[in-house]
């Protein structure tokens, strides 16, 4: 098993930057320019405080054909540093991983460490403390357990659609989603790809946890009640688990105002998701191979208890059975 000598102080988790040379959704600010800030604003903190910084996938929005200008912005940013970075969906084309990817040439380049497969990733020290950190990118499997070999604590991080509350984050997906169990030897698991910041669970001796991102990408009531945080572990304090406020923008500065201002934002949302609905199916008759990417898509906007987003996810099964066959 690998162990690293550097010492660190703690870890730094940061979640789903997306980063991109456009303003996704309905964002109107300049993007590429905070969401490096917002990324400059992790480095700084890792640097300053000693800490690991770690991305728990979907580092870019999407896969390839990123300007190089920001390839090379984001190779010296993270030069510094040498962040480890969790393969999300969003960084793969057509669910693969190949070398023609933007996160394969910052990988090449030396600026990130890219953890692209599953299982014990390295031995790590923080503090006084040995720290087995051990990852399931996207698309692979959680381990049934992990053996400690003398490890003071063992972190898994994750990028999966995990059922983490009543309701189930993954919403119309609900039934797909992972429960959550105790992993035997796994202390506690740090999960990216759903986007909405959530309270620990613990299952046994296994806390969940799931930051959420560090941008705010989809115009929504849970975007509009984010709070862009990092998650920054350091085993020695009393409270070992912190919360880092992001410098943000608010909500109104950064999208698009509602179509009827006068409206109610249940009824801002409900306009929204007729338009949704009216787009959907040319959506997903597009014959393309990033299914998967619409599939995690209706999976954090879909819930399962709404008769209309049933009906959603029946379209879209149909269709990509169809595409399959």
């Amino acid at each position: 098993m690998a162990e690293n000598r550097r010492v660190y102080r703690g870890i730094v988790f940061i979640g789903d930057p997306h980063v991109a040379s456009f303003a996704p959704g309905h964002r109107r600010d300049d993007y590429r320019t905070t969401v490096l800030g917002k990324l400059s604003f992790a480095v700084e903190t890792a640097h300053r405080e000693q800490l690991l910084p770690l991305v728990l996938g979907d580092l870019f929005h999407v896969p390839r054909n990123n300007p190089n200008s920001l390839l090379v912005e984001l190779i010296e940013l993270f030069r510094p540093v040498i962040p480890w970075v969790l393969l999300g969906n969003h960084d793969k084309y057509e669910a693969r991983f190949s070398s023609d990817l933007s996160i394969a040439v910052l990988e090449a380049a030396g600026a990130i460490r890219l953890i692209k497969e599953q299982g014990v990733v390295e031995v790590v020290s923080v503090g006084r403390r040995r720290i087995l950190i051990g990852a399931s990118p996207d698309w692979t499997s959680l381990p049934r357990e992990v053996e400690r070999n003398g490890s003071d604590v063992v972190v898994w991080v994750t990028h999966h659609n995990l059922l983490l509350d009543e309701e189930g984050v993954g919403g119309g997906e609900r039934l797909s989603a992972i429960a959550l169990r105790e992993i035997p030897g796994v202390d506690v698991v740090v999960n990216g790809h759903l986007h909405t910041p959530k309270p620990p669970l613990c299952r046994g001796m296994t806390r969940w946890m799931n930051p959420g991102s560090i941008v705010r990408i989809i115009r929504s009531r849970h975007a509009r009640l984010m709070t862009p945080s990092l998650l920054v572990f350091i085993p020695e304090d009393r409270e070992p688990f912190q919360y880092y406020q992001i410098p943000h923008r608010p909500f109104e500065e950064v999208f698009d105002p509602y179509e009827h201002e006068g409206s109610s934002l249940d009824e801002q949302e409900h306009q929204e998701e007729s338009l949704f609905i009216r787009g959907l199916e040319n959506l997903a008759l597009r014959r393309t191979a990033e299914g998967v990417g619409l599939r995690e898509f209706l999976a954090m906007n879909l819930r399962a208890d709404d008769a209309v987003d049933r009906y959603v996810w029946e379209l879209y099964r149909e269709v990509m059975s169809h595409e399959r066959s």
